[in-house]
């Protein structure tokens, strides 16, 4: 049985620490920057797998919520990997947006077609169970 106040606490919680994150000073938020920025260039695949953890709910339950109330309809895969920037990062998501576009379309694709993968694969594990 679902317990909404629970829920509806954890999803504050992660609303409050996304807002933490946006406030901090600015020479924090761009090193966290820099940070994404190196992890989604050199290991696109760690962000893949920080993103199947979002899912499994590894951050928590209010992340794990904000990301399950993400619609097909939506850029799943922008915005995990901007839920990532800020739960591994603590890098705005704005910031996290500026550090994809400085990627190559190669390396963008690359990301993509991982995080995009991992998608594939919850949603199928939901359709089973």
């Amino acid at each position: 049985m679902r317990d909404i106040a629970y829920e509806q606490r954890e999803l504050a919680d992660a609303a409050r620490n996304e807002r933490e994150v946006e406030r901090a000073p600015l020479a924090e938020r761009k090193e966290a920057q820099e940070a994404f920025y190196q992890a989604i260039k050199h290991h696109p695949e760690i962000v893949a797998e920080r993103v199947a953890w979002l899912l499994d709910g590894q951050y928590g339950m209010g992340p794990m919520l904000q990301a399950h109330n993400v619609t097909k309809r939506m850029n799943r895969p922008a915005l995990y990997s901007q839920m990532i920037a800020v739960l591994d990062h603590n890098c705005p998501r704005a910031m996290a947006v500026a550090a994809w576009k400085k990627l190559s379309s190669k390396e963008q694709a690359k990301l993509q077609t991982l995080i995009e993968t991992v998608i594939e694969e919850f949603d199928a594990s939901q359709r089973e169970g």
